[in-house]
């Protein structure tokens, strides 16, 4: 041995012997994620140089024992890890980085996990806090989805707080079926309105399964694609205690179309004329005197203040893991006397009673008062702006006391009150002011009470066994309890009649959902081949039972209750119920994490059908390739990740939505009810039957394509589907000596085909600069393929204003129909062009298309139809250091709307806006704009949705207040909003529920609406 030699082994032999020496200190400090300063709970910390472990707590706190010189890696499911050197310090607190390369994450899919890159569906994961959903202040969590997931549709087709939006997955696919996507909440099939009773602070993650091949394991119930709420769970740890809170401003979107004033109509008049009318010179006076030259939009769209409260409690042991919460919320809305308030609960408890026993319950009861805006827009909005909403003591001395002796300061006005007005104080003139003998229209708000009382209960109790290594059998029941009361009061001055109009509605209904499942799942590797296999059976019932009443002949509004009426009628009574049962499987397969598989099947049977067509089959296959991982791409240092994939799968449709339960649950069968003829109680036929009713059937093909480029900096995916709808539950016409215009059939097929992408880039990745971007986009085009008998029918939604839709194959399954508008009348010909003000002719001059000298049927043409062309929205996300800023721009493109409000609020019923038949020429090429394009309106828009600033305190400011992490936000949502040119209305999103083949009805609507909040969260 040489000296070198030996010296090199004196060296090592003095370090080993000094570090054997060192004795070791503790190391304490927190893991925190680095985006929002937030705690990791359950961290893995490895001391790599010695054999000394680790030990965490909940709240991300952690103590080792440490020695100089020790090597330290911090890593979490998620993050990328970190490895650290000790060197003597006694506190280490680490920031760790979300790992957007992290393809090992587990998902969930129906009754199971599976991991995302052996995903072969196509499938949109939203975790609430990466997506900051939990800032947003909303009422209902279904409206912070908007603008979050390539083809999934989420329209505020109603303003009043808390009223359900309009939430579609690739399109409208049923004719007079619900076409919604099944929500399902931990496991739980609920219907949409419980999504109204959670707190979105309770929420994990959304995971939105869109194609059959994703969806096709839970049969008909995943026709309209599947939304899966996985809620906030417990972890092992000290518990932790969570505060979140926001106080905001409400504020309707005005329409300056639908603002006119007296003013406007003095100048129109004197700049066309020279000089004024008698009614407009009077309704200069009245306005001059009176100081009220309003926009009723101003009176009726008040505007309110939303509040949240969320309290939320999570920890447990090794064995046992609990999360609990509660939370309130309270918002005013925008619309006159509109509120709504919302209590909620929620424990879910997770137990693990041995290594082979698990059990676990889901509890989460809520309770809502919702006081409704009774009244429409279009009728209070069309009211003149020369009128008061109270008489004072301008206005008084403008009353007809002949007519009106008893009216006096502070009373209602109505527009009649001001007829017959002496206007040159001589007596040569009485002039007429009014256009409507109707009550003040803010009274029909304001002397109504109308409230909707909900209470609903939701719960599941689970217990898993595991047999042997992989292979468990898990078995739960569950359900959901709802009872709904309503009542609504239509107080003596609410309507023109007064007392005789008088009337108390109420009534309650209970709902009883039960569930129970079980089945057993398997998993096993071997080799490079993964097997998940799923085999069950479920059965559930639907419960209903209800009564209600009208009472009418008070004679005040002292007491509002049925035992005041001296009359009571329409006094309902009714029990219904449904059964369903199932049976399902499905296998799923990868090897080398490259070749993936997965086959499912389910049979469904409805008490709804037949005796011969109970059941329905549901089968789906897809498979995928990631191609990345072929040793020809696994070097790439572009294209790090591709994934080719591609579905087919058949689900199914149970689901009749004609607003009448009785004949929607029991349309196979022969159904009786009463009416009365001549005062004599009789009973009427009310349905044909059908026993050979089945599923509607929807079939759909998916190939779809994930990749990500430059090491994951850029991810994304591109999906191409088309679905074809067949056997569609159609009423189709019968002969009128059957006593019916039309029988329930499966006929029909509507195909939707789209594309959809989605694309989400980390801009900038600094230790104190981050950027994040996601864009999505998708093109959804609908097309009636069959409509039998009834191809080519004409239908309108209010037999009075009786717009026309057409359903005809080779279009939309609902197109706008009538005639194309040529000019406008003009003023010269129209009877009083200026009266009442903001009025305009409701007949307009058409086009004649096939050019015979006549305006008649052959004339018409398709003019429109609601869907959109192009839905996207572009995201961004921000941090600098403690700071964060978040904002998404959202649209919509194509679609249209026929807005009937224009007849209203245009005052189109009008005689002073009839034309002159003795003078107009032309009058055979004449039609009303209601049957024309005239009101048939593009419905685009581009909104900033969303918009969050948002800091966190430093730590150890935090820790001063006794919180582990305390952050401010202030967030506002539609702070802009922009419609396309020649939309009248207040919200093109907002559409009259009517039905599929008379879709896109609109009468003014409810308004959109900004917000403007500011919250906190604070960690405990």
């Amino acid at each position: 041995m040489n000296l070198k030699t030996k010296l090199t082994y004196i060296v090592m032999l003095f370090f080993c012997i000094s570090m054997y020496a060192q004795e070791s200190y503790p190391l304490k400090g927190k893991v925190v994620d680095k985006s929002d300063n937030q705690p990791i709970p359950g961290v893995n910390i490895q001391v790599v140089k010695t054999s000394k472990g680790a030990s965490t707590d909940f709240d991300g706190n952690y103590q080792i024992s440490v020695k100089k010189g020790d090597i330290l890696q911090f890593s979490f499911v998620g993050y990328i890890s970190q490895t650290i050197i000790v060197d003597s310090q006694k506190t280490l607190n680490i920031s760790l980085e979300e790992d957007a390369n992290a393809l090992d994450e587990v998902v969930v899919v129906g009754y199971g996990t599976r991991k995302k890159k052996h995903l072969t569906g196509a499938m949109s994961t939203l975790n609430v806090k990466d997506k900051g959903l939990d800032k947003i202040a909303v009422s209902r969590l279904d409206d912070a989805l908007v603008g979050q997931v390539a083809g999934l549709n989420v329209a505020a087709t109603e303003g009043e707080a808390g009223s359900d939006p309009t939430i579609r997955v690739r399109g409208v696919g049923s004719l007079n079926g619900d076409s919604a996507p099944l929500i399902v909440i931990d496991g739980l099939v609920v219907d949409s309105d419980f999504l109204g009773n959670l707190d979105m602070n309770e929420v994990e993650t959304f995971d939105v399964l869109k194609d059959a091949a994703s969806t096709a394991i839970y049969g008909s119930r995943g026709a309209n694609g599947v939304i899966q709420i996985t809620t906030k769970q417990g972890k092992e740890g000290k518990t932790s205690f969570s505060y979140n809170s926001f106080f905001g401003f409400k504020e309707a979107k005005q329409s300056d179309d639908y603002y006119f004033t007296v003013a406007e109509t003095v100048a129109a008049e004197r700049a066309a004329t020279g000089t004024l009318s008698n009614r407009t010179a009077y309704k200069e006076l009245l306005t001059q005197t009176t100081g009220i030259d309003r926009d009723w939009q101003d009176v009726i769209f008040e505007g309110g203040t939303i509040t949240t409260h969320s309290f939320n409690a999570r920890g447990g042991s090794k064995n046992t893991k609990f999360s609990a919460s509660l939370g309130y919320n309270h918002d005013e809305g925008v619309l006159l006397t509109d509120d709504y308030k919302r209590y909620n609960a929620r424990l879910k408890l997770d137990s693990k009673l041995s290594d082979k026993i698990k059990i676990g319950v889901n509890f989460a009861p809520s309770y809502t008062r919702r006081r409704r805006f009774d009244g429409s827009t279009h009728d209070i909005l069309r009211q003149t702006p020369w009128l008061p909403l109270y008489h004072d003591s301008n206005s008084i001395q403008f009353v007809d006391t002949a007519t009106y002796p008893n009216v006096q300061v502070g009373d209602y006005a109505i527009q009649r009150h001001f007829d017959n007005f002496d206007l040159f104080g001589d007596g040569s003139v009485l002039q007429d002011i009014s256009n409507t003998s109707n009550t003040n229209p803010a009274a029909k708000v304001l002397e109504r009470d109308r409230n909707d009382y909900k209470f609903k209960l939701a719960g599941l109790f689970y217990g898993e066994y595991k047999i042997v290594d992989g292979l468990k059998f898990r078995a739960s029941l569950g359900g959901d309890y709802q009872n709904t009361f309503r009542n609504r009061w239509q107080g003596v001055l609410s309507n023109r009649n007064g007392a005789a109009a008088a009337s108390y509605f109420e009534s309650n209904e209970t709902r009883i959902h039960t569930l129970s499942e079980g089945y057993f799942t398997f998993d096993k590797a071997i080799g490079g081949h993964e097997f998940n296999a799923v085999l069950g059976a479920s059965a559930e019932k639907w419960d209903w039972q209800g009564d209600s009443a009208l009472g009418s002949g008070y004679t005040s509004d002292l007491v509002q209750t049925l035992s005041a009426a001296t009359i009571l009628n329409e006094i309902q009574s009714y029990t219904y119920e449904e059964g369903f049962s199932s049976f399902f499987a499905r296998v799923n397969y990868a090897y080398n994490d490259k070749y993936l598989a997965s086959l499912s099947f389910r049979r469904d049977g409805s008490s709804i059908f037949g005796i011969d067509n109970k059941y329905g089959n549901f089968p789906s296959a897809s498979v995928g390739w990631v191609v990345s991982e072929e040793d020809f791409l696994v070097e790439s240092e572009i294209l790090t990740t591709l994934k080719l994939r591609a579905s087919f799968g058949v689900t199914g449709n149970k689901d009749i939505d004609t607003n009448n339960n009785l004949t929607d649950l029991y349309p196979s069968i022969s159904l009786l009810g009463t009416d009365n003829y001549n005062s004599q109680a009789a009973f009427v036929a009310l349905n044909i039957a059908n026993p050979e009713l089945q599923w509607e059937r929807l079939i759909e093909f998916n190939p779809g394509i994930d990749f990500g480029l430059f090491n994951n900096r850029i991810t994304g995916s591109l999906d191409y589907y088309t679905r074809t709808s067949d056997q569609l539950l159609l009423f189709n016409p019968v002969p009128s000596s059957t006593g019916f215009s039309a029988a329930l059939e499966n006929l029909g097929e509507v195909r939707n085909s789209g594309i959809e992408l989605e694309i989400t880039s980390r801009n900038i990745a600094t230790e104190d600069f981050r950027w994040g971007t996601t864009v999505i986009a998708s093109h959804n085009k609908n097309e009636l393929v069959d409509f039998a008998d009834s191809n080519g029918q004409i239908q309108n939604v209010d037999s009075k204003r009786a717009a026309e839709w057409i359903n005809l194959v080779g279009n939309p399954i609902s197109s706008f129909y009538g005639w194309v508008v040529d000019r406008e009348i003009p003023l010269e010909f129209i009877n009083d062009p200026y009266h009442p003000a903001g009025g305009q002719a409701q007949d307009v001059y058409v086009k004649d298309l096939n050019g015979d000298g006549l305006i008649d049927d052959d004339d018409k043409t398709i003019l429109g139809n609601p869907y959109p062309d192009l839905v996207w929205s572009v995201s961004n996300n921000l941090r600098y250091k403690d700071f964060d800023l978040s904002f998404m721009f959202q649209g919509s493109h194509g679609a249209e709307i026929r807005n009937m409000g224009d007849q209203y609020l245009f005052n189109h019923f009008n005689s002073g806006q009839d034309f002159d038949t003795s003078t107009t020429p032309d009058q055979g090429f004449i039609k009303e704009k209601i049957f024309t394009d005239a009101i048939v309106q593009d419905a685009s828009y581009i909104a900033l949705r969303n918009v969050t600033f948002g800091y966190n305190l430093p730590n150890d400011v935090a820790n001063k207040f006794g919180a582990s992490s305390f952050r401010m936000y202030a967030t506002a949502q539609n702070l802009l909003y922009f419609t396309a040119d020649g939309y009248t209305g207040f919200n093109p999103e907002s559409i009259n529920n009517t039905s599929a083949t008379t879709y896109g009805y609109q009468r003014a609507g409810s308004p959109i609406f900004s917000t403007i909040s500011f919250g906190v969260n604070v960690q405990f």
